[in-house]
């Protein structure tokens, strides 16, 4: 009996252990979302009512300046990419997994973050 405590104990601990180590953190859930939404970010952010919403007339402003660039074969990087998910996205890390609330021009997105993957929803708003 006290062999198959000490086994499940064990078990219980070592599932523990591996989901405390391979729970991804803020970063990394940056990175995969940027490459999962990458090309709807690039459209969205141009979208003048999308920056009209954000930031008023000078949105609007931005928005041309965007679609200007767009069409010219420029485009944001990972890093701007990223740095804006970052922004906006609400991490609670919850030492087993983590969860994340992500609102931006783009869509809402909640995840689940565990064992190095991530379970994405999108939110309809």
């Amino acid at each position: 009996m006290k062999f198959g405590s000490a086994l499940v104990l064990l078990s219980i601990a070592a599932i523990g252990g591996t989901l405390a180590f391979t729970n991804p953190d803020e970063d990394d859930y940056a990175m995969y979302l940027s490459q999962t939404v990458n090309t709807e970010v690039q459209v969205a952010l141009c979208d003048p009512e999308g920056f009209s919403n954000w930031f008023g007339k000078v949105g609007e402003a931005l928005s041309g300046a965007c679609q200007s660039l767009l069409s010219n074969g420029e485009k944001l990087s990972a890093e701007e990419v990223q740095g804006l998910i970052k922004e906006n996205t609400t991490y609670k890390n919850r030492i087993l997994f983590s969860t994340y609330n992500t609102e931006t021009p783009f869509g809402d997105y909640k995840a689940i973050g565990v064992f190095n993957r991530f379970f994405l929803e999108e939110v309809q708003r």
